[in-house]
């Protein structure tokens, strides 16, 4: 039987780890991780994008808004204004509406019921005309 040399510096029980001819690196979860940061960026972009967008739509309902609201308070002066008891009264006296100087009464003769039921029907008329001046 014949025995082998052994090189120097390795012992026979210790072995080589043998080497393939085609040594590639490993690009497949580098790809993958580039994949995923761009598509991070692309997401972030987008959302920052639909923020910005939001923003604007909110800066035009606030502008409307505020159009509005000096309408609102030009309409009330405007009511204020036609609401006026000088205006109103100047307006009613160039009608021809004026207080009368003096009450006259007026009978209406034919009214079934007695006295009492007449003066009973017509007191709400009577107040709320004896509270004109």
């Amino acid at each position: 039987m014949t025995s082998q040399a052994v090189p120097r510096g390795r012992r026979p029980d210790q072995t080589v780890a043998k080497r393939s001819p085609r040594h590639r690196p490993r690009v497949r979860p580098l790809m993958v991780f580039t994949l995923a940061v761009i598509a991070a960026f692309f997401a972030m972009t987008y959302s920052r994008i639909s923020l910005d967008r939001t923003a604007f739509e909110l800066q035009r309902l606030e502008a409307e808004i505020a159009d509005q609201e000096a309408l609102h308070f030009d309409l009330r002066v405007e009511i204020a204004r036609l609401q006026d008891p000088t205006r109103i009264m100047s307006m009613a006296e160039e009608m021809g509406l004026v207080y009368p100087d003096e009450r006259v009464p007026l009978e209406v003769t034919g009214i079934a019921g007695a006295e009492g039921d007449a003066e009973y029907r017509w007191a709400d008329l009577r107040a709320l005309l004896s509270d004109q001046p």
